[in-house]
């Protein structure tokens, strides 16, 4: 029987893919990563992993492990929580989330949580893209899109809303803007349609068949600093852009609504410190459907 230390180097060395990275993330050497690896393989007498150029892929084998050690080590981060911290949630959880939420909504938001539960710290991953659970990038993840695997807890978050943008300097400039027919004469700012992470932001088509784009960026807060300074017209989630007041809102009865998820393991939605989190969030949103929706003035 294999040393159960050793999954740990397992699991890290599937989650990263590289052995010096592995050793990296565990304070250690990637010799010591290879050596764990190599115990367990000679215990199960059979390969986990085959390497290539662009680093370590998990064999067959490998993946019938990896079910039961993420189960294992699930259990015994439960287990370390529930006898630690039965009084109070304290420690640390991770949440991944789309930039302009995160930034322009939960960043200012988050006091409250932490004036009900002083022991507890979170990581704010707000970045433009996805951030995946299942590579434990985050305990807690805010999609555009449902996720679709069957080992996560996932609820609809809130709608928002969308709309169109721009500073009074480019509209004193602009071709007049009175009318939906109106906006295939004017600039736009947008997103770089190759790097996009979700479907769900290919939205400039529905407010204009062919947008002239002047501007893209991966960055929606760089798209508002962008309308903000004259540059165009921004498609701006009504949360952001609603109380700037470098901004006007043009075209009132033109807006588009989406949709966020959240999502978590589900093994990770027992754990109490999560669900502090989870629901803080929750509710959050509930709370400010006025202003996620547009609906505030």
């Amino acid at each position: 029987m294999f040393d159960w230390n050793d999954l740990r180097f397992f699991l890290e060395l599937q989650r990263s893919g590289r052995l010096l990275t592995a050793a990296r993330r565990l304070n250690t050497t990637h010799a010591t990563v290879a050596r764990h690896i190599e115990a367990i393989e000679k215990s199960l007498g059979t390969a986990l992993f085959v390497q290539h150029a662009q680093g370590y892929e998990m064999t067959p084998a490998g993946e019938a492990l990896l079910k039961h050690a993420e189960a294992m080590e699930n259990v015994a981060l439960l287990a370390q929580e529930e006898i630690t911290q039965s009084t109070a949630p304290l420690g640390k959880i991770r949440v991944g989330v789309t930039e302009g939420l995160g930034v322009k909504f939960l960043a200012s938001r988050m006091i409250g949580l932490f004036e009900r539960y002083p022991g507890l710290e979170v990581e704010l991953v707000a970045v433009p893209r996805f951030v995946s659970i299942l590579n434990r990038e985050a305990e807690i993840s805010i999609h555009l899109e449902r996720p679709a695997a069957d080992m996560l807890v996932t609820r609809k978050l809130t709608d928002y809303r969308l709309a169109l943008y721009a500073s009074q300097a480019y509209l004193d400039t602009a071709p007049p803007l009175h009318s939906r027919e109106d906006l295939g004469k004017q600039a736009w700012i947008g997103y770089v349609d190759d790097l996009l992470f979700s479907q769900e932001l290919m939205f400039l088509n529905s407010f204009c068949r062919s947008p002239r784009v002047v501007f893209h960026s991966t960055s929606v807060i760089a798209q508002q600093e962008a309308a903000r300074s004259g540059l165009g017209i921004a498609v701006l989630p009504c949360y952001m852009a609603a109380a700037d007041p470098g901004l006007v809102p043009l075209l009132p009865d033109e807006g588009i609504e989406r949709s966020y998820w959240i999502s978590t393991r589900r093994e990770l939605h027992k754990s109490v410190r999560l669900r502090v989190v989870w629901d803080y969030v929750v509710g959050l949103c509930e709370a400010e459907q006025g202003l996620l929706r547009g609906q505030s003035g």
